[in-house]
């Protein structure tokens, strides 16, 4: 039986080596030499690196290569934990947050456009509101809407479609009449 030459053993290595499979291999034993899970890519990297560097100093004729690379990640695993033990956290002083509630001001202003809405929906002719609050916002579905008031659901969506153009009209007016007010002045 031929024996490979060392050349054809370190291509097979190699091949064994460098696939995902032996990456998701490096990264289960660093969980199990205690790295913390999120220092373990960074931590695999560094691996990776070093077994890269090393490469050409590998001999198959030494072990396998699986046993070569486990070595190299207890390796880079101790050093890992000995940089551990000596780093420190810098603390810094707390920072203000603004508080996350509205001012007065944003309070009065949401108040004015939720108040507008309401105002706006209900000068929407009853049929075109009905489909609107219902399933808009009741959150009905709109089968179910046309089931209740006995119509084709195309004509439901037909209602919908029809109520948000009109609502947009009468917000439209609105601010423009609005603006209109503020730019002219009092009579």
């Amino acid at each position: 039986m031929d024996r490979l030459s060392n050349e054809d053993e370190r291509a097979a290595a190699h091949a064994r080596l460098f696939c995902p499979a032996q990456v998701r291999a490096v990264l289960r034993w660093l969980g199990r030499l205690g790295v913390r899970r999120c220092h373990r890519p960074d931590v695999a990297g560094q691996v990776w690196l070093n077994a890269w560097e090393s490469w050409p100093r590998f001999d198959p004729k030494r072990g396998r290569p699986e046993r070569w690379l486990n070595a190299i990640t207890v390796h880079v695993a101790s050093h890992y934990h000995q940089r551990m033990q000596h780093r420190r956290e810098e603390l810094v002083d707390l920072i203000d947050v603004t508080d996350p509630a509205p001012d007065a001001a944003a309070k009065m202003e949401s108040d004015s456009i939720r108040t507008g809405i309401i105002d706006a929906v209900n000068e929407l002719d009853p049929k075109l509101r009905f489909v609107l609050v219902a399933h808009d916002l009741k959150g009905v579905s709109m089968a179910q809407i046309a089931e209740d008031a006995g119509l084709p659901l195309s004509v439901i969506y037909k209602r919908r479609a029809k109520a948000f153009g009109a609502l947009r009209d009468i917000i439209g007016f609105r601010e423009n009449t609005e603006d209109f007010a503020r730019r002219v002045g009092p009579l």
